[in-house]
Protein backbone atom coordinates (compact mmCIF):
# COMPACT_ATOMS: atom_id res chain seq x y z
CA UNK A 1 0.00 0.00 0.00
CA UNK A 2 1.28 3.43 -0.90
CA UNK A 3 1.44 6.22 1.68
CA UNK A 4 -1.25 8.40 0.08
CA UNK A 5 -3.65 5.45 -0.08
CA UNK A 6 -3.02 4.67 3.60
CA UNK A 7 -3.60 8.31 4.56
CA UNK A 8 -6.89 8.34 2.64
CA UNK A 9 -8.04 5.18 4.39
CA UNK A 10 -7.05 6.48 7.82
CA UNK A 11 -8.99 9.64 7.09
CA UNK A 12 -12.06 7.58 6.14
CA UNK A 13 -11.81 5.68 9.42
CA UNK A 14 -11.47 8.94 11.37
CA UNK A 15 -14.33 10.52 9.45
CA UNK A 16 -16.63 7.66 10.42
CA UNK A 17 -15.45 7.40 14.03
CA UNK A 18 -15.50 11.12 14.82
CA UNK A 19 -18.22 12.28 12.36
CA UNK A 20 -15.83 14.71 10.63
CA UNK A 21 -17.87 16.97 8.36
CA UNK A 22 -15.10 19.25 7.07
CA UNK A 23 -12.10 17.64 5.39
CA UNK A 24 -8.79 19.25 6.31
CA UNK A 25 -6.30 20.25 3.66
CA UNK A 26 -3.29 17.92 3.58
CA UNK A 27 0.24 19.06 2.76
CA UNK A 28 3.01 16.48 2.43
CA UNK A 29 6.35 18.17 2.85
CA UNK A 30 9.81 16.90 1.95
CA UNK A 31 12.45 18.78 3.94
CA UNK A 32 15.97 17.37 4.19
CA UNK A 33 17.19 20.08 6.57
CA UNK A 34 14.27 19.46 8.92
CA UNK A 35 14.85 15.70 8.76
CA UNK A 36 18.50 16.07 9.77
CA UNK A 37 17.71 17.77 13.06
CA UNK A 38 16.97 15.71 16.16
CA UNK A 39 14.12 18.11 16.97
CA UNK A 40 12.83 18.45 13.41
CA UNK A 41 9.09 18.66 12.89
CA UNK A 42 7.11 15.51 12.15
CA UNK A 43 3.72 17.13 11.57
CA UNK A 44 1.46 19.94 12.70
CA UNK A 45 -2.09 21.17 12.40
CA UNK A 46 -2.97 24.75 11.47
CA UNK A 47 -6.44 25.49 12.90
CA UNK A 48 -7.01 28.76 11.00
CA UNK A 49 -6.70 27.04 7.61
CA UNK A 50 -7.72 23.54 8.72
CA UNK A 51 -4.45 22.18 7.31
CA UNK A 52 -2.47 19.11 8.31
CA UNK A 53 1.21 19.27 7.34
CA UNK A 54 3.20 16.03 7.33
CA UNK A 55 6.98 15.91 7.05
CA UNK A 56 8.01 12.70 5.29
CA UNK A 57 11.74 12.91 4.55
CA UNK A 58 13.58 9.88 5.99
CA UNK A 59 10.51 8.70 7.93
CA UNK A 60 8.90 5.29 7.90
CA UNK A 61 5.45 5.43 6.33
CA UNK A 62 3.93 3.90 9.45
CA UNK A 63 5.32 6.76 11.52
CA UNK A 64 3.92 9.31 9.05
CA UNK A 65 0.51 7.61 9.29
CA UNK A 66 0.61 7.76 13.07
CA UNK A 67 1.42 11.48 12.92
CA UNK A 68 -1.48 11.98 10.53
CA UNK A 69 -3.89 10.27 12.92
CA UNK A 70 -2.66 12.53 15.75
CA UNK A 71 -3.18 15.67 13.67
CA UNK A 72 -6.65 14.50 12.63
CA UNK A 73 -7.63 14.57 16.29
CA UNK A 74 -6.47 18.19 16.43
CA UNK A 75 -8.75 18.81 13.45
CA UNK A 76 -11.65 17.25 15.35
CA UNK A 77 -10.80 19.47 18.33
CA UNK A 78 -10.78 22.51 16.07
CA UNK A 79 -14.19 21.63 14.67
CA UNK A 80 -15.50 21.34 18.25
CA UNK A 81 -14.13 24.83 19.04
CA UNK A 82 -11.49 23.62 21.50
CA UNK A 83 -8.74 25.82 20.06
CA UNK A 84 -10.75 28.91 21.05
CA UNK A 85 -10.13 28.04 24.71
CA UNK A 86 -6.33 27.95 24.53
CA UNK A 87 -3.28 29.30 22.76
CA UNK A 88 -0.98 26.96 20.85
CA UNK A 89 1.33 29.73 19.64
CA UNK A 90 3.86 29.39 22.47
CA UNK A 91 6.63 26.78 22.03
CA UNK A 92 5.73 25.44 25.49
CA UNK A 93 1.93 25.55 25.12
CA UNK A 94 1.58 21.87 26.07
CA UNK A 95 3.43 22.50 29.33
CA UNK A 96 2.09 25.94 30.28
CA UNK A 97 -1.62 25.74 29.44
CA UNK A 98 -3.63 22.96 31.12
CA UNK A 99 -6.36 23.07 28.46
CA UNK A 100 -3.81 22.72 25.68
CA UNK A 101 -2.09 19.94 27.65
CA UNK A 102 -5.39 18.06 27.78
CA UNK A 103 -5.82 18.56 24.04
CA UNK A 104 -2.39 17.02 23.43
CA UNK A 105 -3.25 14.09 25.70
CA UNK A 106 -6.43 13.50 23.71
CA UNK A 107 -4.58 13.71 20.39
CA UNK A 108 -1.93 11.24 21.53
CA UNK A 109 -4.44 8.80 22.97
CA UNK A 110 -7.16 8.93 20.32
CA UNK A 111 -4.74 9.42 17.43
CA UNK A 112 -2.65 6.39 18.35
CA UNK A 113 -5.74 4.28 18.97
CA UNK A 114 -7.25 5.39 15.66
CA UNK A 115 -4.10 4.35 13.86
CA UNK A 116 -3.78 1.07 15.78
CA UNK A 117 -7.41 0.12 15.17
CA UNK A 118 -7.12 0.96 11.47
CA UNK A 119 -3.86 -1.00 11.10
CA UNK A 120 -5.18 -4.03 12.97
CA UNK A 121 -8.40 -4.05 10.95
CA UNK A 122 -6.46 -3.72 7.72
CA UNK A 123 -3.94 -6.47 8.51
CA UNK A 124 -6.34 -8.88 10.19
CA UNK A 125 -9.45 -8.44 8.10
CA UNK A 126 -8.96 -6.53 4.85
CA UNK A 127 -5.84 -8.36 3.70
CA UNK A 128 -7.16 -11.79 4.64
CA UNK A 129 -10.69 -11.31 3.29
CA UNK A 130 -10.19 -9.31 0.13
CA UNK A 131 -10.79 -10.98 -3.22
CA UNK A 132 -7.67 -12.27 -4.88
Amino acid sequence: MELKEALAEIYKAAQEKFQIESTPKLVIREDEENANGIFGKTAYYEPATQTVVLYTTNRHHKDVCRSFAHELIHHVQNLRGDFEMGDASSPTYAQDDEHMRDMEKEAYLKGNLLFRDWEDFYKNYRLTNSPK
